[in-house]
């Protein structure tokens, strides 16, 4: 799967409906990368790793839950909270 395959999995995961609390956060990550949904765009390295579908939206799923389990808005933001799994501070 090229990089550009692997940023089209991950917005069109993004962007779904959410069907639970947890999938709100969606749109928090989708922010996160500024909308730049290009192959360009350095914080989207990490797909590098992932190599199928299932890979990215078990990251999504990984980081939803545990924005849902951990974060505390009173000492960071959500943007903190996602760069640390993407190693980005």
């Amino acid at each position: 799967m090229t990089r550009s395959q692997k940023i089209k999995v991950l917005e069109h995961y993004l962007i779904r409906t959410p069907e639970n609390y947890r999938d709100s956060f969606k749109t928090d990550i989708y922010l996160f990368f500024n909308e730049d949904s290009t192959k360009e765009n350095p914080l989207l390295s990490f797909l590098d790793s992932l190599n199928e579908q299932s890979e990215i939206e078990s990251w999504v799923d990984l980081v939803t839950s545990q924005i849902v389990l951990k974060f505390d808005e009173e000492v960071e933001t959500n943007g903190d909270f996602i760069g640390e799994y993407l190693e980005v501070n």
